[in-house]
């Protein structure tokens, strides 16, 4: 697929995706959902690439639905919201969060709605002074999708997620660092960078398969028992003692030097 509204680079072991349409503050249309969930299945396919950087083009992140597409959907279609969700929102968040691989967001301005959800899904969060997180769907007449009242609640917590997602309030970069949602506040976006930088080159020397069962044992530890989760743990276990990364994690142990990981 020929990208329009995304940019995909791979450099190395990290994939780069960034929504292209600044001029739209990078507002959603259906273009580019196709073609993030395109480039986020390329990512999960291709064994070389083993960390991801989404980002966005211009002073936003991506300030969700394009309203004007969406009055058009409606035009032609009804509002048959719910649809829309179903077949293009809803498969972006969970490629993203099946993901095999980490993933950092670089939060170069407002992340809002449905990409507040895809900060949300990512394991690392790089903020800057400019960066800002809302869940404004009220402001619409609207309620959270793409996962965005399952991952803020968890995030933050219900009774906090649940003011602010009614009053369509936003977290400043400060907030979001108290909440746990980053590390720290950059003071400006080449420190942002430098931040990325330094966590993808760690992540993508690491072990990778390892890293796609921790994030996958988190998801399921928030919707199962102890003793579910105890299992899960065990399985994921006994399948990461058979790779390569753990071997080589051993040996090194015994050699008394640095593992060097290959992410098999």
């Amino acid at each position: 697929m020929e990208y329009q509204e995304i940019l995909y680079q791979v450099d190395g072991a990290v994939a780069t995706i960034t929504l292209n349409r600044p001029e739209a503050l990078n507002a959603l249309t259906r273009t580019m959902r196709r073609e993030l969930l395109d480039a986020l299945e390329r990512v999960a396919q291709d064994r070389q690439i083993r960390a991801l950087l989404i980002t966005g083009a211009g002073r936003a992140f991506c300030v969700g639905q394009d309203v004007r597409e969406l009055a058009d959907y409606y035009e032609q279609n009804g509002p048959e919201l719910g649809r829309v969700v179903d077949e293009e929102y809803i498969p972006i968040v969970r490629r993203l969060r099946s993901l095999p691989k980490p993933c950092v967001v670089l939060v170069n301005g407002a992340a809002v709605g449905g990409g507040l959800a895809l900060v949300l899904a990512a394991d690392f969060r790089i903020l800057h002074t400019k960066s800002n997180l809302s869940p404004v769907f009220v402001k619409v007449g609207l309620a959270p999708d793409t996962a965005v009242s399952f991952l803020l609640s968890r995030a933050i917590g219900h009774a906090r997620a649940t003011s602010l997602t009614l009053r369509g309030g936003t977290l400043t970069p400060e907030e979001a660092v108290a909440c746990g949602l980053a590390a720290k506040v950059n003071s400006s976006m080449e420190e942002a960078w430098e931040e990325a930088h330094a966590l993808l080159a760690e992540l993508s020397a690491g072990p990778t398969r390892a890293y796609a069962e921790i994030r996958r044992l988190y998801d399921l530890a928030a919707a199962h028992s102890l003793e579910e989760t105890l299992q899960f743990e065990r399985e994921a276990q006994d399948r990461l003692a058979h790779t390569g990364d753990h071997q080589e994690a051993v040996a090194a142990f015994l050699e008394k030097r640095q593992p060097k990981f290959s992410g098999q």
